[in-house]
């Protein structure tokens, strides 16, 4: 709780260990286990750290120098922000150390996605079976972690992407075996795959069923062929460029694929947020959506009942940053009643341990939307029925 307001995180992240993968992926897969080395190109103090997988350098844009070196320098001043990071980092990012940054931030629930976690399945190559192994792996590591407080710690469980009945599996197992209020939405195309493919229907009729959310988050460190980003990779300005466009064009073309795909009107229940975006680009998007549904979808093979804005207020929900400007006029154009927010920590491009304080100061939005965002709405994205 923060001045008096309880605070739901949408999109608290995790740090995992290097050894996750050697203690807890299934016996038939350990000889694969991810394999971490530090990178030269990084301090030695560094969580990040070069991770090969079936042969592959992940993250793909450690191979470039300059990239490296801008995360370097924004990790150490964040390090040096806050005496809890150090902290933190010295205890390898353990259950106590991320509730002591939640009662920091005022934080009464957080909803864990992975980092790494993310990162080691944003990969095309990756045999199905192996990569439901990773998600298993990091999934029951993720299980065991909230145990210190599984009532404000929550999993976002992780699910292969590269074969939609094992990611219907993994999602089944998790949302009744692991108490998972949602699965990790991968919005980039695994395998040239886009998300209104009907290979995808078995995960979306599954995840309706189980009355669950799915939190499309894009990654940094994606290695997909289809990823926008790496189209820069190897030109000046790589890494603040595509870390710009990434997150939120990838969540913008989800939404797209989503509405006018046909996936929302197949799967009317589903319910989904598109995190670590911004909230910005949201109210000219769904104009657009409208318009070029409205000139061009009679011609589609897909026949909707909704325009694609519609869907959007039926069945998703933004992620807006803490910090993040451009809310009070996405409020005065949308509403806020599917709007929610993330802290992000503890990754170095947050503002933590001021996010909170941050969005309660924001001008122009009222003390009813910045409950409803801080709250409310989370907890209904995520079927959180928790007394305040």
């Amino acid at each position: 709780m923060k001045n008096g307001l309880h605070v739901m995180d949408s999109d608290l992240h995790l740090m995992e260990p290097d050894d996750l993968w050697d203690r807890f992926l299934d016996s038939a897969w350990k000889p694969q286990a991810p394999k971490f080395s530090h990178n030269p190109l990084f301090p030695k103090s560094t969580t990040n750290k070069t991770m090969m997988v079936q042969g592959q350098a992940i993250p793909a844009y450690h191979q470039h120098a300059a990239a490296v070196g801008n995360i370097s320098a924004l990790e150490r001043r964040t390090v040096a922000s806050n005496a809890h990071y150090q902290l933190a980092m010295e205890r390898g990012f353990d259950p106590e150390t991320h509730l002591a940054a939640m009662d920091l931030e005022g934080i009464d629930i957080g909803v864990l996605y992975a980092t790494r976690g993310r990162q080691i399945l944003c990969a095309d190559q990756l045999e199905p079976g192996y990569a439901l192994a990773l998600c298993r792996a990091y999934n029951n590591w993720t299980h065991d972690y909230v145990r210190l407080n599984p009532q404000r710690m929550r999993l976002a469980a992780q699910v292969p992407f590269h074969d939609a009945r094992l990611a219907a599996e993994e999602a089944r197992r998790a949302a009744t075996e692991l108490g998972a209020v949602a699965i990790v939405g991968v919005p980039t195309p695994v395998n040239g795959r886009v998300l209104h493919d009907e290979f995808f229907d078995p995960l979306w009729a599954e995840v309706e069923r189980l009355g669950i959310a799915v939190g499309f988050h894009p990654t940094g460190a994606s290695s997909l062929k289809a990823d926008i980003g790496m189209r820069y990779a190897g030109h000046t300005a790589f890494f603040p460029i595509s870390h710009a466009a990434r997150n939120p064009m990838e969540n913008m073309l989800a939404l797209a694929s989503l509405s006018m795909g046909g996936v929302f009107e197949r799967f009317p229940g589903l319910r989904v947020a598109f995190l670590e975006s911004t909230c910005g680009w949201l109210p000219w998007w769904l104009e657009r959506l409208d318009d070029q549904w409205e000139k061009y979808g009679s011609g589609c093979e897909v026949k909707l009942s909704a325009k694609p804005s519609e869907y959007f207020f039926r069945n998703c929900y933004v992620a807006t940053d803490a910090d993040e400007e451009q809310l009070a006029r996405v409020i005065d154009q949308i509403g806020d009643e599917h709007i929610v927010v993330s802290t992000d920590y503890p990754h170095a491009d947050g503002i933590f341990p001021e996010a909170t304080n941050n969005f309660l100061a924001m001008k122009g939005v009222s003390e009813a939307s910045k409950r409803r965002i801080l709250w409310d709405n989370c907890a209904r994205l995520y079927g959180i029925d928790a007394a305040k």
